[in-house]
């Protein structure tokens, strides 16, 4: 195969025009307080697992995790909000793998 002047160039110019042009970045994350649902009651071990791992998560992102504890339905309901939340990255959703993987199987509507 031969590289024909004109495209040597072209790729030589697109090589330095991303060498000098640095990553693509996107908007900062976050900017705001972050939402986290936990689908049990407060001082559950689901509730204190989560509380543990968003305390260290709020301290690597430099943004206070707002901890929301949302018990019923064998951890549904709480599941359910999260699910509908605005898909922004803004709400996370902490437990375990009850409502997410065994509750599909066990209830015929999970909302």
């Amino acid at each position: 195969m031969t590289v024909t002047r004109n495209s040597f160039l072209a790729g030589a110019a697109l090589a330095l025009a991303c060498l000098f042009a640095g990553p693509a970045r996107a908007e900062d994350y976050p900017t705001r307080p972050i939402t986290a649902i936990v689908p049990f009651a407060g001082g559950s071990a689901s509730d204190v697992v989560s509380r543990i791992l968003f305390e260290r998560m709020s301290k690597s992102l430099g943004q206070p995790i707002v901890v929301e504890n949302r018990p019923g339905a064998g951890g549904n309901t709480g599941s359910a909000d999260a699910a509908k939340a605005a898909p922004d990255g803004y709400t996370l959703l902490g437990g375990g793998s009850g409502p997410v993987a065994a509750n599909v199987t066990r209830y015929k509507h999970l909302d």
